[in-house]
């Protein structure tokens, strides 16, 4: 009989320890499964931040640029007069004007400029948003 109780609490004692290994994996599974969903969060939060969406010269999904309502000007008050006017109306006079502005702006500031021209309502020329798309799909890779 007494076999029977050594057979006996060895199995429960061998189920106790498979019951703690089990819970302990799972647990350890779970936590990293928050973790890695954590991380996947802030990286779509960080992708969508930095990735253009391509429909836009000023990507609709960078928050920074989103949040900042202050309106910064790179030397280029004259460009104010071109408020409203749509990106396909531009003589020669403003498109030299843009272009010389456009040309030196340093391509770190490229995203900050057109988020200033977003703001005061004024669109760039056609002739210069392939450059400028260019220029700041290079800065945020």
């Amino acid at each position: 009989m007494t076999g029977f109780y050594i057979i006996l609490a060895s199995a429960l004692a061998a189920l106790g320890i498979f019951s703690w290994i089990v819970s302990h994996f799972n647990l350890f599974g779970a936590n990293k499964k928050k973790e890695s969903t954590d991380t996947q969060e802030e990286q779509t939060d960080t992708e969508e931040s930095t990735a253009c969406c391509g429909q836009h010269l000023v990507c609709q999904k960078d928050k920074r640029l989103m949040a900042q309502s202050e309106i910064i000007y790179f030397d280029d008050e004259e460009l104010d007069a071109y408020k409203g006017i749509a990106a396909d109306e531009y003589d020669d006079e403003a498109l030299a004007l843009f272009s010389e502005v456009f040309n030196t702006v340093r391509p770190e500031e490229m995203m900050d400029w057109l988020n200033s021209l977003r703001l005061r309502e004024i669109e760039l020329p056609l002739e210069l948003r392939d450059e400028a798309l260019m220029i700041v799909s290079e800065q945020r890779s």
